[in-house]
Parts: structure tokens; C-alpha cells; sequence
């Protein structure tokens, strides 16, 4: 079940990894890397696995300002989480390196 974790893990940081990402292309992006596996993750799976990876400091929640069309940091939970944007932070990138090359 751990590698399964990691291998989820590893795709999440790997969908934010190069730009701010909603949840749903987050969830697309996956959807596309996994056609054909037995045991593709489904949008609850990617939603727990997001939520540990911002409760662990891997990514950040964004939220997109309408006045100034910045990204301004925000909390999110499962409630909010369709809300906001997503990005890698350096210990995402870190972990996500790290993850790389175990796999």
C-alpha cells in the first residue's frame, strides 16, 4: 500500500510541479498518465492525497485575486478545495525528486 501512496503522491506533486493547476486539471492530468491501469485513482483518492501534500508543505493553496489577478496563499480543506489553484513548493520538489528515484 506504501508504494501505491508514493506513486499517488508523486503524481500529484508532478501535476503542480511546472504551473498553478485547479483540481480538476490536476485530476485530468492523472486520468491521462494512468489510462489503462488496473488500479487508476479516482477524484477521492487525488483529493486525500492533495490535502496531505498542503498539510505536509508540499503545495500551496492558492486563491486568484480579481483585483490585482495575483495569487495570494490561502488554507484549504475538502470543503474549499475546488476553489483554488495548487502549486509545488521546494519541499515538494524535494520530495518529489526524492520519490523519482526510488521509483
Amino acid at each position: 500500500m506504501a508504494q501505491r501512496t508514493d506513486e499517488l503522491d508523486y503524481l500529484v506533486l508532478q501535476a503542480v510541479a511546472n504551473d498553478f493547476e485547479e483540481f480538476e486539471m490536476i485530476v485530468s492530468d492523472i486520468a491521462k498518465w494512468t489510462t489503462g491501469e488496473q488500479t487508476a485513482p479516482d477524484p477521492g483518492q487525488i483529493e486525500t492525497a492533495l490535502i496531505t501534500a498542503i498539510d505536509n508543505g508540499e503545495i500551496t493553496a492558492y486563491e486568484c485575486s480579481e483585483t490585482s489577478n495575483q495569487f495570494i496563499a490561502t488554507r484549504a480543506d475538502t470543503e474549499t478545495l475546488r476553489a483554488y489553484w495548487f502549486y509545488i513548493t521546494e519541499q515538494g520538489k524535494t520530495r518529489m525528486q526524492r520519490l523519482e528515484h526510488e521509483g
